[in-house]
């Protein structure tokens, strides 16, 4: 009896890892739009609540991970648990530098482009929430996990494609951008990318994750 409610509370543990990962991305999605709308008062608001967020889920994960070597749960799955966990852990620091990065840089984002990027943005954030959602569902629905992770492997293209139009569009279009300030939008949309492409990997890894559980 001690077993399973150690077993439901690490789960219990896990919902609130992901529901923090959902919020980070929202956060990280309102930052965006706020700093390319010019509002420094909410934006700076954005990176102070993602900035306790990441705290938060590093909290969180700490605490689920002592939980399954302390009290030897889920001994089968303990590795695989972990390593996804280490892979979401990985999405909420790249969601924290990059909207950390704007504050720091102070990029220049044409307003022909805003529209673009904040579709950019918006598709790999739908990565994360699909990967969240993925992630819940293998613990407790894990027949319902392929169909969302094909629609992660979905984004993931939408973003590709879209960034490289973006890219092109600055680098063969925009002449009135110096140069440096083109190699500038290159790099913050590749952080873009990097979130998307990190939700990728963790698919893989769920994907992987399912065909050894049904072993």
């Amino acid at each position: 009896m001690f077993g399973i409610n150690k077993v439901k509370q690490t789960i219990d543990q896990l919902d609130v890892f992901f529901e923090t990962l959902n919020e980070c991305t929202s956060i990280y999605k309102k930052g965006i739009r706020n700093y390319l709308e010019g509002n420094s008062v909410e934006f700076s608001q954005d990176i102070e609540n993602i900035t306790h967020l990441r705290g938060s889920s590093t909290e969180t994960r700490r605490t689920i991970e002592s939980n399954l070597f302390t009290h030897s749960l889920l001994a089968d799955r303990r590795v695989e648990i972990l390593q996804l966990l280490e892979h979401l852990d990985r999405i909420v620091t790249l969601l924290y530098k990059n909207l950390l990065q704007y504050e720091i840089e102070v990029p220049f984002i044409p307003s022909e482009l805003s529209f673009d990027f904040l579709k950019l943005v918006e598709l790999s954030s739908l990565s994360v929430n699909m990967i969240v959602d993925a992630s819940k569902d293998y613990f407790r629905t894990p027949q319902l996990v392929n169909e969302k992770i094909y629609r992660i492997y979905y984004f993931e293209k939408e973003v590709g494609q879209l960034a490289q139009n973006i890219k092109r569009k600055v680098f063969h279009e925009m002449e009135n951008l110096k140069l440096s300030q083109k190699i500038h939008l290159r790099y913050f949309t590749l952080h873009v990318e990097e979130i998307a492409e990190e939700s990728m990997k963790t698919a893989d890894l769920l994907s992987l994750m399912l065909v050894r559980q049904n072993f």
